[in-house]
């Protein structure tokens, strides 16, 4: 999906700063554009859990499931490891 259509996901959970989180958590280092439905399965977490995701580079991701599945999301797909 383009950027244009997506969520701005806190790739570090977000801390209201009243709870004593850190300055600069919405800075762009810390976010990353996921499609609707993947921003839910990462924020909403299902009965199984919550689905997580490191970035790589600037257009790698490592997602988890909760499973513990892992899949690297890049520009030319994605791959089950």
């Amino acid at each position: 999906r383009t950027s244009t259509r997506t969520d701005l996901d806190h790739i570090d959970e977000y801390v209201p700063p009243d709870r004593g989180g850190p300055p600069g958590q919405t800075s762009t280092q810390n976010l990353a554009p996921l499609c609707r439905r993947h921003h839910r399965a990462k924020t909403h977490p299902s009965p199984e859990g919550s689905w997580d995701y490191q970035q790589l580079t600037p257009t790698t991701w490592l997602w988890t499931s909760p499973h513990d599945l892992r899949f690297l999301v890049h520009p030319d797909g994605t791959t089950a490891l």
